[in-house]
C-alpha cells in the first residue's frame, strides 16, 4: 500500500551520504531495495524496519532465493485458503494492497484469475483459459514471464467473448508480478540489518540518515486496530539529532521543511481508465535540512 516503486529514484536522490541508512517504515522494501542496488557505496550499513508481522521474513526468504521460479512455482491461493493460512507469503502477496487482511480478488473475478494463473504458471488450461487465449497450451520454451506478457497482450485485444469488466480485470496478474519482484531480490549483493517492531525501538547510530514513509494522514491504516500517532511521531523526529526525512501528503508543522514534491498515480483511486494523481512530498527535520543544505553546498563548490 502506497508503494514508492514508481518514485524511488527521485526520493532516494535526496538522501545525503552517511555511515548508516535507516528505512524505519519499510513497507514493501522498495526504497531499501533501490538504495542497495543504486546507492550501496554511499553507506556502510543499511537498516530495514517494518512493524507488520512476516514482512521481514518474506524479504529474507526472497533474498535467499526461495521464490526463484527454478525452485518455486506459486500455487493458486483461493479465498478460503487465504483466510485459513497464516504464512507471510500468502497473507502479504495475496492480499489487496498487501494489507494482510483482505483477499486480493473479488468473488466475481476469482474464477477467471484462477484460470489464468494456472495457465501461466503450470501451462494447465481449462475451458476459460482456452477461450481467452485461443489455444490449448503455451508452446515449449515459454517462461512464466513470457506467458504472462503473452496473456496481457492477448487480453488487451477486444475479445468479444468476454465482458468489459472481465477483460479489464484480467489485464493485471497482480500476484505473479509481486512474486516476480520477490524473485529479483536474490540478486542483491548486500543485505540490510532487519528489525520488526516499533520505530522508536530501533537504535539510531551516529552519522545516520533516517527515512520514514509513515502512514499518510487521511488514508487507510495498516493496522485497523491501532491508529498511527502522528503527533507523537513528529515530536520524536524533531528531537532526533540525526537527519530524518519523511514522506507525507502534507505536514503542517513549522518544525519540518518540505524539500521535494513528487507526482504519483494513486494505486487505490482509479475511476475507469482515468488515473488519479497525488502529490507526495518529502519533509526534513532540522538536522535533515541542515545536512541536505550542507551537502548541496559542498557539491557546488
Amino acid at each position: 500500500m502506497g508503494s514508492k516503486s514508481t518514485i524511488c529514484e527521485e526520493v532516494c536522490s535526496l538522501f545525503p551520504r552517511a555511515d548508516n541508512f535507516y528505512d524505519l517504515f519499510g513497507g514493501g522494501f522498495s526504497i531499501t531495495h533501490f538504495m542497495l542496488k543504486h546507492r550501496s557505496s554511499h553507506y556502510k550499513q543499511f537498516h530495514f524496519n517494518e512493524i507488520r508481522p512476516g514482512v521481514c521474513e518474506l524479504i529474507k526468504d526472497a533474498i535467499a532465493g526461495r521464490y526463484n521460479y527454478d525452485v518455486y512455482l506459486p500455487p493458486w491461493i483461493s479465498r478460503d485458503e487465504f483466510f485459513a493460512r497464516q504464512e507471510p507469503l500468502i497473507k502479504i502477496i495475496w492480499s489487496f494492497g498487501n494489507n494482510g487482511r483482505t483477499y486480493l480478488f473479488g468473488k466475481d473475478i476469482e474464477p477467471y484469475k484462477r484460470s489464468m494463473h494456472n495457465a501461466v504458471v503450470f501451462n494447465e488450461f481449462d475451458a476459460t483459459a482456452r477461450e481467452v487465449l485461443g489455444m490449448d497450451k503455451f508452446r515449449d520454451g515459454f517462461t512464466i514471464k513470457d506467458r504472462r506478457l503473452f496473456l496481457r497482450a492477448k487480453v488487451r485485444q477486444n475479445n468479444p467473448g468476454m465482458k468489459k469488466g472481465e477483460r479489464e480485470q484480467l489485464q493485471q496478474l497482480e500476484q505473479l508480478e509481486r512474486l516476480q519482484q520477490l524473485q529479483q531480490l536474490e540478486r542483491l549483493e548486500r543485505q540490510p540489518a532487519f528489525y520488526s517492531g516499533d520505530y522508536r525501538r530501533v537504535e539510531i547510530k551516529p552519522n545516520s540518515v533516517v527515512y520514514c514513509d509513515i502512514p499518510y494522514g487521511g488514508t487507510a491504516e495498516y493496522d485497523k486496530n491501532k491508529a498511527f500517532d502522528r503527533a507523537e511521531f513528529l515530536d520524536w523526529a524533531d528531537a532526533m539529532g540525526e537527519p530524518v526525512y519523511i514522506s507525507e501528503y502534507a505536514i503542517n508543522d513549522a518544525r519540518f521543511k518540505c524539500i521535494s514534491n513528487h507526482e504519483k498515480v494513486s494505486m487505490f483511486r482509479v475511476t475507469g481508465d482515468t488515473p488519479v494523481f497525488k502529490i507526495e512530498k518529502v519533509y526534513a527535520n532540522r538536522a535533515g535540512y541542515a545536512r541536505l543544505m550542507s551537502s548541496r553546498r559542498t557539491a557546488t563548490m
